[in-house]
């Protein structure tokens, strides 16, 4: 945890206060919510019986909106820092 004498506190774009705390913890609920929501598209659309091209559409939403949108923000959130960056990345891959 990040207190008031810890010198990460001092270092530009770590968060402080309740209103960052607010923030993020919005922040990691979307992104875990996100996760979520791929990890029910995998197992939903896994067919034994089918021909493996159903799997495009989960591997296309993992390449294409993870990877690039909420995996950083769910590092960002982790990590403290640039949670208004973190909160754009999370609400344009819930948007996608």
């Amino acid at each position: 945890m990040v207190t008031a004498t810890d010198p990460r506190t001092l270092q530009k774009g770590y968060a402080n206060g309740p209103g960052d705390r607010k923030l993020r913890l919005s922040v990691l609920l979307a992104t875990g919510l996100e996760t979520a929501f791929l990890v029910f598209l995998i197992v939903f659309l896994f067919s034994p019986m089918g021909d493996g091209m159903e799997m495009a559409g989960a591997s296309a939403a993992f390449m294409f909106i993870f990877l690039p949108f909420t995996l950083p923000a769910l590092i960002l959130a982790k990590e403290r820092r640039h949670l208004a960056v973190a909160a754009f990345l999370a609400g344009l891959a819930a948007v996608l």
